[in-house]
């Protein structure tokens, strides 16, 4: 790139306007807003048993009502942008968060599954604008020396809510009922859409804008995305290729893909820029962001299932776990905006993946007494990691981004982590069973070779049913002795096989925290002074817009 494009001009103090209490309140209104659309997501995944039950719905059939959610909420994020631009961000918000609650108060009165399914997809939908235009007013409304202050707030309530979702799920599903894990979100409801309606000017709406979309870029990146969510949520359940449906949604979804990359290219107004990929640091940032949301949503896969499998824990003491993930965050994020103006950003992200590889591998050889007491460090090494992400990889992906493009880059940002989570949850999944039968096998081989203390063991069982009169003949002695194996043969080829997905965590999360650190040529671990201010040049070079 060019001197002259790379070019910024230091703006004088008085060039760059005040940010007023009204505009903080837009920010907080919109932030409030994403954590209510985040939170919801985990809030419901610990209660879904309890739905189950109510609804009378078997357990794949209930898998629907988060595959549901997922898919709608992935495919409303790219239209954000689009119809941010013709309703106005505010009003657009405030449909978004109102539609959000209605639908919230739907669920909770759902009379069957099908209703369920309907009213939780409808959720998503709304809930799928409000993360990404928290990012947008961010851009919209903050300086450039602030954005990181503003990107940090975000940080909280993008790793927050995912750890106080179980918790506060579990626990009012233990002493109300399910139906108020979808009551709470009145709350933050409320207070979202009164800061902003009291705050926001609503411009007119451009209906030139609405009339002129990208419809064919809607209707193909709405299918591609949406196959591929429903694909990465039941490809288990349906055993993969085997199955027509997903044969039939991968195929679709990859014609479409290919469709919407050729329309995006060629269309004059596309629903994404996906010319920005050219950029090398925003490309490069993004292989991160998928990484990130491997490492978020797979994380919150493995330990609840890990629990819940292996220690038969219910939602309130998984959320006792895994609220040591949130809680030590808020702690450390004020301090990221202060370390990102002095500190290299590319060694503070090193930092944020080194502490997630350490979180996993310290997960990677437990054995029959590794619960919930254990556990809890290793969300505390992993919430001491975790902040040093999101703000400093938001910097080095978006360093060349200009203001214009911002929404374009929230939407890839946004719906590449989507996918990478739901990618991470899907192979964590699919690998976890594969590994119970590899172990299993391993196990039943050793006692085969150890035939000796296989048969003392079943003796000092059998003395032990006898003792406590469990059983009145032999054959049934013999057979309950072997039952009580069987079951700790299966317990131990669970524990070995969670051992193996948090080793392979632990790697990916370290391969990544090597690329970070190879990312660039720049090894300085001081970054230089950067001016007060920033403003783009009228030539369209560009300015530095921290978005993610």
């Amino acid at each position: 790139m060019s001197s002259d494009a790379t070019q910024v001009v230091a703006a004088r103090p008085e060039e760059t306007p005040p940010v007023t209490a009204r505009d903080w309140c837009i920010i907080a209104g919109g932030l409030m807003g994403g954590f209510m659309a985040i939170l919801d997501i985990q809030i419901t995944n610990v209660s879904m048993k309890v739905i189950q039950g109510a609804l009378s719905a078997t357990l794949n059939d209930s898998s629907w009502l988060i595959t549901s959610y997922f898919t709608a909420e992935i495919v409303a994020i790219p239209l954000c942008g689009w119809l941010s631009k013709a309703f106005g961000t505010g009003r657009y918000a405030l449909w978004c968060i109102g539609g959000f609650m209605l639908t919230s108060l739907l669920c909770s009165m759902a009379w069957s599954l099908n209703s369920m399914i309907i009213f939780r997809a409808l959720q998503g939908f709304c809930g799928g604008a409000l993360i990404p235009m928290s990012f947008r007013l961010i851009i919209e409304i903050l300086p450039q020396e602030k954005r990181p202050v503003g990107m940090s707030m975000f940080s909280v309530i993008a790793t927050f809510a995912p750890a106080l979702g179980p918790a506060l799920g579990g626990w009012l599903t233990d002493h109300f009922s399910w139906h108020f894990i979808f009551y709470i979100n009145l709350v933050p409801g409320l207070i979202s859409m009164g800061l902003i309606a009291g705050s926001v000017t609503h411009p007119k709406v451009q209906w030139q804008v609405i009339r002129q979309g990208d419809f064919l870029g809607i209707a193909t990146a709405s299918l591609c995305l949406g196959c591929l969510e429903v694909v990465l949520e039941k490809g288990r359940e349906e055993y993969w290729f085997d199955s027509t449906m997903i044969c039939v949604l991968t195929f679709i979804s990859a014609v479409t893909f290919l469709i919407f990359i050729y329309d995006q290219l060629v269309y004059e107004q596309p629903l994404v820029n996906i010319r920005l990929l050219k950029d090398y640091h925003f490309s490069y940032g993004l292989v991160f962001f998928a990484i990130l949301g491997a490492a978020v949503y797979g994380t919150l896969f493995l330990v609840p299932y890990y629990l819940t499998m292996v220690h038969d824990y219910n939602a309130s003491e998984i959320g006792r776990v895994i609220i040591w993930l949130g809680f030590p965050q808020l702690v450390i994020l004020p301090f990221i905006p202060i370390l990102v103006r002095r500190v290299n950003v590319k060694y503070l992200i090193l930092i944020g993946f080194t502490g997630l590889a350490a979180s996993a591998l310290m997960n990677s050889a437990m054995d029959a007494g590794f619960a919930g007491p254990q556990m809890k460090w290793s969300m505390l090494v992993r919430a001491i990691g975790q902040p040093f992400i999101m703000v400093p990889l938001s910097l080095l992906a978006t360093k060349n981004i200009r203001r214009e493009d911002g929404t374009s880059s929230a939407v890839l940002v946004n719906v590449v982590r989507s996918i990478g989570g739901s990618c991470g949850t899907a192979i964590l999944s699919s690998h976890f069973v594969t590994r119970i039968h590899v172990h299993l096998a391993e196990v039943k081989t050793r006692l085969a070779e150890g035939e000796q203390a296989y048969y003392a063991y079943l003796h000092h069982v059998t003395e032990l049913l006898y003792r406590h009169g469990v059983a009145v003949n032999a054959a049934e002695v013999q057979g309950t002795a072997a039952g009580i194996l069987g079951n700790r043969m299966a317990r131990q080829s669970e524990i070995l096989a969670f051992n193996d997905m948090f080793f392979i965590m632990g790697m990916l999360m370290a391969s990544a925290a090597v690329l970070v650190l190879v990312s660039d040529r720049n090894f300085r671990l001081f970054s230089r002074p950067a001016p007060v201010a920033r403003k783009e040049q009228h030539d369209g070079s560009p300015v530095q817009t921290p978005n993610t």
